[in-house]
């Protein structure tokens, strides 16, 4: 049957098979295998991206833990801070309370501050060591601000003032 045909014929028709067999076998195999490679490589880099990431991220979690602790307990409600406030500050002999301000509040999208504002009065050896110990003991809040001052009193005595600005920090997230 093939007989008839001469060598070049032959040749040519296997050349126009071979090209059409590679054509379809590439449409069927290698184009998917190509694409399957390219996306096996990309999702390669994205695993190593996502692994230094992870690294990362639990160092990241250590110091939100460090900060948590540096600016107060959470999950305490404001008044009860508020109350814990007073009852440390009355503990002290020789302080006393002068003015409690109310809570004030600023909300953000992604914390809420409760700030809360503490004026005693007594001997100058006894507010330092007040605002020492609502330093290291007091862990309902954290201390901000510490400011003292004088007023006359009668036009003669002076009454020392100690001025404390609270401030606690919760996650609106």
């Amino acid at each position: 049957m093939f007989e008839q045909y001469s060598y070049k014929k032959k040749c040519m028709a296997l050349a126009v098979i071979f090209v059409m067999l590679s054509i379809t076998a590439y449409k069927r195999s290698f184009k998917t295998l190509l694409e399957v490679i390219g996306e096996h490589r990309t999702l390669t880099a994205k695993v190593d991206d996502l692994n230094k990431k992870a690294s990362n991220a639990n160092g990241l979690m250590e110091d939100v833990a460090y900060l948590d602790k540096i600016i107060g307990k959470e999950g305490t409600s404001k008044e009860m801070v508020q109350q814990g406030l007073v009852s440390f500050a009355s503990q002290k002999p020789n302080v006393s309370i002068h003015d409690l301000q109310p809570i004030h509040v600023f909300s953000d999208e992604n914390y809420t501050i409760a700030t809360n504002q503490l004026d005693v009065t007594g001997g100058a050896n006894q507010l330092l060591q007040l605002g020492y110990d609502f330093e290291k003991n007091f862990n309902l809040s954290r201390m901000v601000s510490m400011d003292f001052y004088t007023t006359k009193k009668n036009n003669n005595d002076e009454v020392l003032h100690l001025k404390m600005i609270f401030q606690n920090y919760e996650n609106n997230k």
